[in-house]
């Protein structure tokens, strides 16, 4: 048997079995915190098959408990079907609020209640000849549950970035009588080292509007990056850039296939002696935030950086689907 935990595993982690018995990780971090949790599993060698699920016990540590949410077989079989996961295949586990959904390659093999009272740290099962690219780097801990994450694609290295991700799809499913639109807030603040994202437009609603931006770590995910005091945002269907819920300026609309970026500058620091370890910006501190769309710069604003730092916030309505890249260079 064999165990990782934070001091030997990142966000993203490769996993491989060897050997000729079954072989456990349990990762220490605590999925029962977030309200809303992705995290995904890249079938590199299928081997034997694997397990995902959860060990779960009160605060205190007592009356464990195994929770299994996927089995797949050497065949590639899940609960019984016929084989649908191979070597290659994407796996994405969503949790949202009591709801747990399951998709192999973009079909949803389960969809199940599950309320976490006590403590829910991740578990995986390889067996002999199994390897795996686990990322919790995808935590969504503030997104709307209506937002479905549906593939993961460019994991190529042993352990990848976090920041360096690729997600092909994001969707918002939500209809007018739940409000119509919502924001997906990701779990990694924009710092000195990973200053910019983009998004690429990839289908449009009826009533079409994608938003681009940053936020602090409470904003609501009702909300469009902007809206909100402590947030800016591009907006795609009237090209105004939103600062603390008003018009600052208006910039170019975008449609599908335009590309929308979004970036932070530190004018008054030196970014080679950051003032701590990730760069992150300091309360308190002036940045200026740009926006880009096709590359080319397209309007900024000075913002004030809040407690614990800007975080990347997308904005989709009815309908609208992006591809996000934060591996892209800012230009």
């Amino acid at each position: 048997m064999w165990e990782c935990d934070e001091k030997a595993c990142c966000d993203g982690y490769y996993l491989t079995n060897p050997y000729k018995e079954t072989g456990s990780a349990t990762f220490s971090k605590d999925l029962a915190q977030f309200p809303h949790v992705v995290f995904t599993i890249h079938v590199v060698q299928l081997g034997s098959g694997f397990k995902v699920g959860f060990v779960s016990s009160s605060r205190d540590g007592e009356n464990a408990e195994k929770i299994k949410l996927l089995e797949v077989t050497a065949e590639g079989s899940v609960a019984g079907s016929h084989p649908i996961c191979k070597n290659e295949s994407n796996i994405t586990v969503q949790l949202s609020d009591k709801q747990v959904a399951v998709y192999v390659d973009d079909m949803t093999v389960a969809n199940y209640e599950m309320k976490f009272e006590k403590t829910a740290y991740p578990q995986l099962t390889l067996q002999p000849g199994t390897a795996l690219l686990f990322d919790l780097s995808l935590c969504l801990s503030n997104v709307a549950t209506s937002v479905t994450v549906l593939r993961k694609q460019g994991i190529t290295c042993t352990n990848p970035d976090p920041y360096t991700f690729h997600l092909d799809a994001i969707s918002n499913t939500l209809n007018k009588d739940s409000g119509g639109s919502c924001s997906v807030i990701f779990d990694r603040p924009v710092s000195a080292k990973h200053h910019f994202y983009q998004l690429k437009i990839v289908e449009c609603g009826a009533d079409s509007a994608v938003g681009i931006g940053l936020a602090d770590r409470s904003h609501e995910p009702t909300k469009f990056p902007g809206w909100k005091k402590k947030s800016c945002g591009y907006h795609s269907d009237d090209g105004i850039l939103y600062k603390k819920g008003h018009h600052n300026k208006v910039m170019p609309t975008c449609a599908i296939g335009d590309i929308m970026g979004c970036g932070i500058r530190f004018p008054d620091r030196d970014l080679n002696n950051p003032p701590r370890g990730n760069g992150e910006p300091v309360r308190g501190e002036t940045v200026e935030v740009y926006f880009t769309k096709n590359c080319l710069e397209v309007g900024d604003v000075s913002m004030t950086a809040p407690e614990g730092g800007f975080y990347p916030t997308i904005g989709l309505s009815e309908g609208d689907r992006v591809s996000v890249d934060f591996s892209a260079a800012s230009g």
